[in-house]
């Protein structure tokens, strides 16, 4: 029976009916133990009508099973496998041991669960519902949490039952904070389960259990009148009431049954027929659960015999003997060995562990056969336990190298909270000169990337160098490695040193190593302003990169590209770019694409594309929360496009938000993108003072003297701009001829030309100004150039021959959404007395619907779309609408001839 919870029966009638209507949404209910939650669940359940029903629960004795909880909610909806694209589908009958074992990104998994829920829901409206979240297996929970967090107008909703109330918080979703029954359903409880209720005893047991519900009928069945602690003394905590209650619940059990009972506790979601095989050879048999049937302890069906409440079970299973408890884990382990499949041999390692008290070599070879099918599966987080528990039974050169699998799958989980302290249990048991390097390999890396890396890095360089005889192939990597963070902390010069010792020894060493350190030496010599250099070893190595598998060396791809950026070759960096891309969205391997993208963003800034550099950026945000990447490169390129875009709180926010984080962890080059940005949206809102002052910062920063090649962060050439702009005619031309905008590529030439034009005098204008436009400058410089130049035509009254250039300005401000820029264009255009144009062809659409658009418009079918971009057909529909409406947009064609 249900008392009250009016509310929160209204909530879920309210989640229901949005999802009757074509929506989704997410509902999490968080309270104590007894409180009422499964009870809300089957509500739920009962009023499900007219859709379909999806139930998962977690088991306590089942959170170290990868998937266990996925495969008994995506049981009934398998026959949709089929709909996914082919790796999703492999990679999930992988993870649900229903195919072989597929290797590779544990988001592969996710990204099919979100479509085949979606799937399902194409026939008929979804409730998906999981119990007891907090022991639902880690793998599961990610998948599950990231289909919540995709669910827009899928006709699904999902409802999960936990303990903690951090869940709602990590999903960002409603949340209903059960608290107790009021005194009068308390009363209404108590007559319930009784057959009559003595006058005060409602408050009393109020008072006793806070309104649990669990704790009133339980102090009932066990005839505790608490009256006794109502009088000044301190109330005993609620649970430990419970708890004496259901014991004193357990006692009249004949000692059998609480046998029985033991064994069910430690079979806890188990299937009947193995607790049955382990009861018979314990000497039990069936009957000997029915005093506890019979007693509302248990029930009985024929999948399971489950505890009324998981806190029963608790009280079963810590209230037995230790004894007690390894006889039950070896019973069923015993009968799990005549079990075929996978998860019988995943339970039966686990069982052999709970009766293991000491270290036992079968018992820790077997959880370290787990653990490797578990990472077979991209089940990461299984298979780090099962090898740290591994570690802890085992003795000998056995220890340190299971702990050291653990840590590397802490790693590939995404948890690198969790791998020093198996690295710094590892590294005093080994002697082995290879596995220490590897140890303090790792060790400094999760601390570079989880702490202030320029604490970290004098000890990454100490540990290569230790280790360059004994294995100069992971002295070349950890060279290389250090790199990336020695660029972010500002220390250019250790930079310089380490990426050529590193390329000295992959060279020697050759294999992946000399890729790696080729391509870090190669950025290393951008940054010094060798680019001829720079150019060569690139080139040297750019058919490798294309052959090699781009998920692996996503890394390094990734590296490469923006080093061809930043020399100018945006061909060339695209085509890694695309490998990478192109792999990681077919096979679902999100962990690669923060990173990806946010490079993509800069190319597609660069070279005009600016609605795809804006949805790069907002996707690079949105996946590196999920997948708990970094992300202060993607807030800068979110938020330099808001400054030209003009969206300028947004950019303001991104900026504070990098810089918070940046000084936080000691990231000093991270002033000079925000600097940039910053520098940017004053030149965007015609504050020109407020641009020298952001852009003077960035010159003055330290890490400015050690960067000489002007296209890493353009922001020398604004300053010149801006100092045009403001009548500092002198400082313009002194920053012009300074070492910070000497170079020798092409985009650096062109943007001196630029700087020139806008310093000519009125004789050498127009050659001036034609010399820039023929230089290879950025779609957006070339557009600032066009407003110059027909700014300067329009005030000598040459308002005729202006309006060309004026014109052409306009149609690119608004083609890349510069609506700050276009607004200057279409009011000097008028003044000269030209017609302006139309303005952007997609206005006010968000950046999801702004990828939709772009991928729908480019001839993707909806099916390909939600493919692509991991979503369901429903939500691309449901973007599609959005964007017609807000674009009088009509057709897909139309949008088409639209698009940029």
């Amino acid at each position: 029976m249900m008392l009250g919870r009016d509310s929160e029966r209204a909530s879920i009638d309210a989640l229901l009916g949005r999802t009757r209507a074509g929506g989704s949404d997410v509902l999490v209910v968080s309270g104590e133990a007894g409180i009422g939650k499964t009870t809300l669940v089957k509500y739920a359940i009962e009023q499900a009508t007219g859709m379909r029903v999806l139930r998962a629960r977690g088991y306590e004795n089942e959170s170290e099973i990868p998937f266990a909880g996925l495969a008994d909610l995506l049981r009934p909806v398998l026959s949709g496998l089929d709909e996914l694209p082919g790796p999703q589908a492999d990679a999930l009958r992988s993870a649900l041991a229903l195919g072989p074992p597929v290797a590779g990104d544990r988001f592969s998994i996710c990204a099919a669960t979100v479509g085949i829920l979606a799937a399902a829901a194409e026939v008929t409206p979804l409730l998906v519902v999981i119990d007891d979240l907090q022991w639902l297996d880690a793998s599961s929970r990610e998948a599950v949490f990231f289909a919540g967090r995709r669910l827009q107008a899928d006709g699904i909703a999902l409802l999960l039952a936990t303990r903690d109330p951090a869940d709602a918080a990590e999903l960002r979703s409603p949340h209903l904070i059960l608290a107790g029954l009021s005194v009068p359903e308390v009363a209404a409880l108590a007559q319930a389960t009784l057959d009559s209720a003595a006058d005060g005893l409602a408050a009393r047991l109020h008072a006793a259990t806070a309104g649990n519900p669990l704790g009133v009928i339980e102090l009932c069945r066990a005839g505790t009148d608490p009256a006794g602690d109502l009088h000044g003394a301190p109330v005993i905590p609620t649970g430990s009431r419970i708890e004496r209650a259901l014991t004193a619940r357990l006692t009249p059990l004949p000692v059998t049954t609480r046998t029985a009972l033991v064994l069910a506790a430690a079979a806890a979601g188990g299937d009947i027929g193995t607790l049955l095989a382990a009861a018979r050879a314990s000497g039990l048999q069936l009957r000997d659960f029915a005093p506890a049937e019979q007693a509302g302890l248990v029930d009985i069906d024929e999948r399971r015999v489950d505890f009324r409440h998981p806190l029963l079970r608790s009280v079963v299973y810590h209230g037995a003997t230790t004894d007690e408890r390894c006889l039950a884990h070896s019973a069923l382990a015993a009968v799990l060995a005549h079990m075929p499949g996978d998860a019988a041999a995943d339970a039966r390692a686990w069982h052999l562990a709970a009766a293991t008290l000491e270290p036992d070599f079968a018992v820790a070879e077997e959880l370290e056969q787990a653990a490797k099918r578990a990472n077979q599966r991209s089940g990461y987080v299984a298979a780090a336990r099962a090898f740290g528990h591994a570690a802890r039974l085992s003795r000998g050169p056995d220890r340190p190298r299971r702990l050291l699998r653990g840590a590397r799958n802490w790693q590939l989980a995404g948890r690198n909270d969790q791998v020093m302290a198996l690295l710094d249990e590892a590294l005093p048991l080994t002697a082995d000169p290879g596995r220490r390097a590897l140890i303090r390999h790792m060790s400094a890396y999760v601390r570079i990337w989880r702490g202030r890396p320029g604490e970290v890095l004098g000890a990454l360089t100490a540990d290569a160098e230790a280790v360059e005889e004994i294995d100069p192939r992971r002295a070349a990597l950890m060279y290389a490695e250090t790199c990336t963070p020695s660029f972010m902390v500002g220390r250019l010069d250790e930079l310089q040193a380490a990426a050529r010792r590193g390329h000295e020894l992959g060279v020697r060493v050759g294999g992946a190593a000399r890729l790696t350190a080729t391509v870090a030496y190669a950025g290393g010599r951008a940054l010094a302003g060798e680019r001829a250099q720079a150019l060569n070893l690139l080139a040297d190595c750019h058919e490798e990169l294309l052959r090699t598998d781009p998920l692996l060396r996503a890394q390094e791809l990734c590296h490469a590209a923006l080093t061809w950026i930043w020399l100018g070759d945006y061909d060339r960096a695209g085509q890694l770019l695309h490998r990478v891309i192109g792999a990681a969205r077919t096979t679902g391997a999100l962990g690669v694409l923060p990173q990806a993208l946010g490079v993509e963003s800069e190319l597609h800034f660069r070279t005009g594309r600016w609605h795809d550099a804006r949805v790069d950026a907002a996707e690079t945000l949105r996946l590196a929360s999920e997948t708990r990447s970094a992300n202060l490169y993607g807030r800068f390129f979110a938020g330099r496009l808001d400054a030209v875009q003009g969206r300028a709180e947004e950019c303001r926010e991104h900026a504070a938000r990098t810089d918070e984080v940046a000084h936080h962890l000691g990231i000093a080059c991270m002033a000079l993108y925000t600097g940039h940005q910053l520098g940017l949206l004053a030149m965007s809102e015609g504050d020109t003072a407020g641009a020298i002052a952001r852009l003077e910062a960035v010159r003055a920063l330290p890490v400015v003297r050690h960067i000489r090649e002007p296209a890493v962060v353009p922001w020398v050439f604004d300053l010149v701009e801006a100092y045009v702009r403001g009548g500092r005619t002198h400082d313009a031309v002194s920053l012009l001829n300074a070492p910070e905008a000497a170079g020798t590529g092409p985009w650096t030439a062109g943007a001196a030309a630029r700087c020139r034009a806008l310093l000519s005098g009125p004789h050498e204008l127009r050659e001036a100004f034609g010399a820039a436009l023929d230089a290879g400058l950025m779609p957006f410089e070339r557009a600032r150039t066009l407003l110059a130049f027909g700014e300067r035509l329009r005030r000598d009254k040459q308002r005729a021959e202006a309006r060309e250039p004026l014109r052409e300005a306009l149609e690119t401000f608004d083609r890349l959404g510069a609506e700050p820029w276009a607004a200057k264009a279409r009011t000097e255009l008028r003044a000269s007395g030209g017609v302006s144009g139309s303005a952007a062809a997609l206005p006010g659409l968000t950046p999801q619907e702004l990828q939709v658009a772009l991928v729908v418009g480019r001839g993707a079918t909806n099916h390909e779309a939600a493919a692509t971009l991991f979503l369901s057909q429903k939500t691309i529909e449901y973007h599609l609408s959005n964007i017609y409406r807000k674009t009088n947009i009509r057709s897909r064609t139309q949008l088409a001839s639209v698009l940029p």
